[in-house]
C-alpha cells in the first residue's frame, strides 16, 4: 500500500454546495473510497489550497489520478501527491538506496536445509501464537504434483505467508519461492540481521521485487521455475481493502503459461480481521487455508482468459464467504 496527497481547490460550484451543506463534502471521500482507497485524514486549508485529504491506497492508485479527477472536476481543481512516512523517510536516509540480490544459491540444497531448520523461528511459532485454530483443507488435491507449480491466494493481510506455507504440503512447501519488495526488503546497509538482504534470502526464500519494474521482474521467477522451483504469488497485487476481490494482475498467467506449469490457488479466512491494513496489532483467531483444484492450461490459452479462469476460481469462493461467513469457503 502506499500513501498520497490529495489537494483541493473548490470551483465556485463547490464552495456553493459546501455552504448549503458541509455534510457535501464527505463525496470527495466517497469518490475516493470507490478506487480501494482508505481516508486516513482531511484538512481544510487556508491557502492556495482549500482542503488536504491523506490516503492510504493500492499502490496503482495513481493510475486513477484521471478519472478521479474527472469524476471531481465539477467540485474542485486536484493535485494529487506521492507521500511517504516521516520514520519510514527517516530510515531510508540513515541508509544505502542500493539493493541486492536476487541470490541464486537459495535454491541450493544447503540452503533449504538451513531455511528447514529456521522454519520454526520464522513462521511456525507464529501461527501457533496467533493461529487459534489454524484449519486446513484440500491439501490431497496437490499430492501429485510433483514438478514445479504457481501458488497463489487472496492477500489481506501481512500474515498471509504465514497462512500459505503452514497449509501446504511439505513436497511444495520445502522448495517454494516469493517475490518482496527490494525497496523494503532488499536494501544494503541495515543493522539488523535479520533484515539483511542474504538473511531474506536465505531464511525467507524471498527474492527482490523492483516496483515498476516493467517484464524483467518475471526474469527471476522464471529461472526459478526452470530450476523446478514452486512459486508463490498474489495476482491482488497488493492487500484488497474493499470486499472484492480487486483486479487480478497477468503475471502469474504469463509464467504458468510460457513455463507450462499449474496454478494452484488457496482461499484464506480470517487474516484480514487479525491484522487490518494499516495497524500493527495481531488479534489471535480463527484461520483457514482451503486448498482449490489446481489449475493447468491448454497449450493454446490466451493470456487474458488465464487470468479470467484463475479469477474465477477465486472469487467463486470469495462470493460463498461475501454470502455465507467464513465458514463458506470450506472446499466442496
Amino acid at each position: 500500500m502506499a500513501t498520497y496527497v490529495l489537494l483541493l481547490k473548490y470551483h465556485s460550484h463547490g464552495l456553493i454546495e459546501a455552504k448549503k451543506d458541509p455534510n457535501f463534502l464527505l463525496g470527495i471521500h466517497k469518490s475516493i473510497e470507490r478506487w480501494e482507497a482508505r481516508v486516513l485524514d482531511s484538512f481544510h486549508l487556508l491557502g492556495e489550497y482549500d482542503q488536504c485529504t491523506i490516503i492510504d491506497a493500492p499502490d496503482n492508485f495513481k493510475a486513477y489520478r484521471a478519472t478521479l479527477g474527472q469524476e471531481l472536476s465539477t467540485t474542485a481543481a486536484t493535485e494529487l501527491l506521492p507521500a511517504i512516512d516521516l520514520p519510514l523517510f527517516q530510515r531510508l536516509m540513515e541508509q544505502s538506496a542500493t539493493t541486492a540480490g536476487p541470490h541464486r544459491w537459495q535454491i541450493q540444497w544447503w540452503a533449504r536445509r538451513i531455511r528447514r531448520l529456521l522454519r520454526w523461528y520464522q513462521f511456525t511459532r507464529w501461527e501457533e501464537k496467533y493461529f487459534t485454530p489454524f484449519t486446513v483443507t484440500g491439501q490431497d488435491k496437490v499430492a501429485n504434483i510433483s514438478g514445479p507449480c504457481i501458488v497463489i491466494a487472496n492477500h489481506a493481510s501481512h500474515l498471509d505467508q504465514y497462512a500459505l506455507l503452514g497449509a501446504l504440503p511439505e513436497h511444495i512447501r520445502s522448495n517454494i519461492y516469493f517475490g518482496a519488495a527490494a525497496d523494503r526488503w532488499f536494501l544494503k546497509g541495515r543493522k539488523e540481521i535479520t533484515l539483511q538482504p542474504w538473511y531474506q534470502s536465505l531464511a525467507n526464500g524471498t527474492y527482490p521485487i523492483h516496483r515498476g519494474g516493467g517484464s524483467k521482474a518475471l526474469d527471476y521467477p522464471k529461472w526459478l521455475l526452470d530450476q523446478g522451483a514452486n512459486l508463490m504469488l498474489f495476482p491482488e497485487g497488493t492487500r484488497s481493502r474493499s470486499k472484492q476481490l480487486a483486479k487480478f494482475k497477468h503475471g502469474v498467467s504469463i509464467l504458468a503459461l510460457e513455463k507450462k506449469v499449474p496454478v494452484v490457488p488457496i482461499y484464506m479466512t480470517g487474516l484480514k480481521a487479525m491484522r487490518p491494513p494499516g495497524t500493527r496489532e495481531i488479534r489471535p483467531g480463527p484461520v483457514a487455508s482451503h486448498i482449490l483444484d489446481p489449475i493447468f492450461f491448454d497449450y493454446y490459452t490466451e493470456v487474458p482468459e488465464a487470468t479470467q479462469r484463475i479469477f474465477n476460481a477465486m472469487n467463486e469462493v470469495h462470493q460463498r464467504v461475501l454470502e455465507g461467513g467464513d465458514d463458506a469457503a470450506m472446499v466442496r
